[in-house]
């Protein structure tokens, strides 16, 4: 008998790739300024610019 797991077949670069796209797009638009973060306004930096940052990392 075999795991699901292991009999399906997942394109995990695809994935990847999609994330980090995604992730480029969140750090043209969450940006630094005076007041805090230029898309979302919360403190600079914003929790969606860090978690940019570590997907980029990946």
């Amino acid at each position: 008998m075999t795991s699901a797991t292991a009999s399906s077949h997942h394109d995990w670069e695809s994935d990847l790739e999609h994330y980090r796209s995604r992730a480029v797009h969140v750090l043209d638009t969450h940006l630094p300024a005076a007041t805090g973060c230029t898309e979302c306004g919360d403190p600079w930096p914003c929790a969606r610019a860090c978690t940019a940052e570590l997907v980029l990392e990946l």
